[in-house]
């Protein structure tokens, strides 16, 4: 059958963070006919995003290279790459494929990747085209949609993409008093900003998880010298990511999944007692239960979901989402002089009496409030907002009060199918409009990492393109 006639598809991606970039990359590595594709992303750079633009060494992807490749069909491809492009960062024991890259040498392999995939497929009719724009807004047009730019210029395709990565979130009210102050750090990936505070004797770090890593990485990679206490709500610190644990039989039955937050609670910590039993290692569990997650959270109701984020997300959070064990040790080391310590506790006020910042924190353990003295504080819960109601954006809001988008019932992004589908506010699919990452947290839970974003792009291409012949190979 003959297309010649036929208007070339077009598909738009909005937004031009990780997720995108590899949207984009495998959306032109599997089309073998025509196709319009366009990223609209105000950044030069594409496939950056927040996390992999940090130019900061010390700044690792939280896993060895092994893990990380763009292609599944060769693991080694990102550790190849890794080894030609190091230049003077040094490998582990194991080399290249078993140490963890710095993150901004991981997004310059996908932009160059991205790069190889469209110069391969001009040559099938392939075009692609970055606009450094942001949308404001997408409204249907008939069977196509239109994406109109902030520019007031306007945009149509048969599908869009909502890549759209994270937000920031409002500053809190206890905050308010010192906001703006140039001691207090909001964004932990600001170099100027942790240069302004190097000299400190006193920082307060809240939040434990990878982004406090990031900053003590940092801070001591300046030669910093004074005393860190970190808070947390739960004060679970990060784990570090050591040798892969040895393979363990699987613990998970696919036809008696769990179904409520107990359920899965109880069948993890007994498999863990039974492992520690043992004398092995309890993150032998976590190959069982990641590929799983996704099937676990959606068979899980709303009220389950909802439990799950109340009471085990900080938890989940840093058992999952390990340290690199490269970018851990600073925090260990900064602990072994007795200038690191970390502690449960909420805080609940924070000002400024001319000197130095004002602390006022009830402690977990025994309800206790007290006030401490810093020289300065860097917020590192990661600035993230996940509750579209509550983003401060112009395109978001606007997607909102038209209805073509409906925040999802768990608070977490938007309402979608499993395959990324977008459900507008009368629970209607709205026709060529899809999502994929950081907007499927409710959706899919985890949807914020790269193997995760790396799957759903798979799995997106080959639905948009359904009929079509095997991707370009890897090099």
């Amino acid at each position: 059958m003959s297309h010649r006639n036929l208007p070339t598809r077009s598909i738009i991606i909005i937004g031009g963070g990780f997720a995108g970039a590899v949207a984009a990359l495998k959306l032109i590595s599997h089309a073998m006919e025509p196709l319009d594709i366009t990223i609209i992303e105000p950044a030069q750079d594409l496939g950056r995003g927040v996390a992999y633009n940090t130019t900061e060494e010390v700044h690792l992807v939280n896993a060895p290279a092994n893990h990380f490749s763009l292609h599944p069909e060769d693991p080694e491809h990102f550790s190849r790459w890794f080894e030609r492009n190091a230049g003077d960062f040094p490998s582990q024991p194991g080399g290249f494929s078993q140490t963890c890259a710095p993150r901004w040498l991981y997004g310059s392999y996908v932009g160059e990747e991205l790069a190889r995939a469209i110069a391969i497929a001009s040559s099938r009719g392939v075009k692609f085209r970055h606009i450094r724009g942001r949308a404001a807004n997408v409204v249907r047009d008939g069977d196509r949609l239109e994406v109109v730019l902030e520019d007031g210029s306007a945009l149509t395709a048969n599908e869009a993409i909502l890549a759209l990565g994270v937000f920031k979130a409002r500053p809190r009210a206890q905050e308010a008093e010192i906001t703006g102050h140039p001691r207090f750090v909001i964004n932990p990936w600001d170099p100027a900003a942790l240069d302004r505070i190097k000299n400190a004797r006193d920082i307060l770090l809240i939040g434990t998880s990878l982004s406090m890593v990031d900053v003590v990485a940092s801070l001591e990679n300046r030669g910093y010298k004074g005393r860190y206490s970190a808070i947390s709500r739960r004060g679970h610190l990060v784990e570090a990511r050591r040798s892969e644990p040895p393979e363990r039989p699987d613990f998970l039955n696919d036809d008696a999944l769990p179904t409520t937050t107990l359920e899965l609670l109880r069948c993890v910590n007994r498999e863990r007692r039974a492992i520690e039993l043992e004398g092995g290692d309890w993150r032998s569990l976590l190959p069982h239960l990641r590929p799983r997650l996704a099937t676990l959270w959606q068979r899980a109701s709303i009220t389950e979901r909802l439990r799950f984020t109340r009471h085990l997300r900080s938890l989940w959070d840093v058992t999952l989402h390990q340290a690199a064990g490269a970018s851990r040790i600073w925090t260990e080391k900064a602990e072994s002089e007795g200038r690191f310590s970390s502690a449960a506790g909420r805080v609940l006020g924070l000002s400024h009496d001319g000197e130095r910042f004002v602390a006022h924190i009830r402690w977990r353990t025994d309800g206790r409030e007290e006030t401490a003295r810093f020289d300065a504080i860097v917020d590192c819960r990661g600035h993230q907002e996940h509750d579209w109601r509550r983003i401060d954006d112009p395109f978001v809001r606007r997607l909102l009060e038209q209805g073509l988008v409906r925040p999802h019932a768990t608070g977490y992004g938007i309402d979608a199918t499993r395959d990324g589908k977008v459900i507008d506010s009368d629970g209607h699919i709205v026709p060529g409009l899809y999502a994929i990452g950081h907007p499927l947290r409710g959706v899919a839970w985890e949807s914020s990492s790269i193997p995760e974003q790396l799957s759903q792009a798979i799995a997106l291409s080959e639905q948009l393109l359904r009929d079509q012949a095997t991707p370009v190979a890897a090099e």
